[in-house]
């Protein structure tokens, strides 16, 4: 099958060169058997990719909601018109005949990392202003401020910034979170609402004297890889606040 861009190349097109990762997703409907609990298959897009994804994550299920076969997927390769998985059957260890499988897709493309399910990438690693939260979440357009869910996270995440973040001449940057933290009950919430990660703190913090009780936004604190200076990691601060040096960071469900 041919791509036809017409004037859609335009808007395409600019959006990978751009920071903003670019996604897409769809579903297609394979008839597969297998003699085995696991088999391989080609899934085309089914569209026009600007180029190779980067990323390309699959579940799949039976098209048959009434059939009890449970599936993992495992993407192999990813090619220009279509990427190669193994499926697993895993609520037994056997095969299936013929059937009509439905596989779900989403892709990838951009300068970021993919962390469980998230996409977490900076809309530009380069640029970095005085903002306050609201103007930083702004940045992240088509996701959201990130969210550190635990210490596993953390480490990623700083070591993310701290290797991809252009420092100059600077010492230190800071990204704002998208979670809070409650000053009275010493309690960080994602903004999904669900508990977040209440480590990794600057040395000093959290602040919860009465007169920090406006300090419920969470900013993190990175340093270069060359430097040695201890203080650094997670503040909380007032989110209306400007925050000097800030370089959003971005997050995007991967389905």
């Amino acid at each position: 099958m041919k791509c036809i861009w017409f004037v859609l190349v335009v808007e395409v097109m600019s959006v990978v060169d751009s920071h903003q990762p670019l996604t897409n997703r769809g579903s297609i409907d394979l008839y597969l058997t297998s003699k085995n609990a696991k088999t391989m298959a080609e899934v085309p897009y089914r569209m026009c990719m600007p180029k190779v994804p980067d990323y390309v994550h699959a579940t799949a299920r039976p098209s048959n909601p009434s059939l009890p076969d449970k599936f993992n997927v495992t993407t192999l390769e990813i090619k220009r018109r279509s990427f190669i998985v193994e499926i697993d059957r895993i609520d037994q260890a056997t095969g299936w005949d013929r059937m009509l499988i439905t596989v779900d897709w989403f892709s990838y493309m951009g300068n970021g990392i993919v962390y469980q399910n998230l996409i977490l990438w900076f809309p530009d690693a380069a640029d970095r202003r005085t903002m306050n939260r609201n103007t930083a979440s702004k940045y992240c357009i088509g996701g959201r401020l990130v969210d550190i869910v635990d210490k596993a996270m953390y480490d990623v995440v700083y070591n993310y910034c701290q290797q991809t973040i252009v420092f100059g001449s600077d010492s230190w940057a800071r990204v704002w979170l998208g979670s809070s933290y409650n000053t009275m009950t010493d309690t960080v919430t994602q903004s999904n609402g669900k508990s977040g990660y209440n480590g990794g703190w600057w040395p000093g913090a959290p602040y919860r004297r009465s007169a920090y009780e406006t300090y419920t936004g969470l900013l993190l604190d990175i340093k270069p890889p060359s430097s040695t200076n201890p203080n650094h990691g997670i503040f909380n601060y007032p989110p209306t606040l400007d925050s000097a040096a800030v370089t959003p960071l971005c997050s995007t469900n991967l389905m």
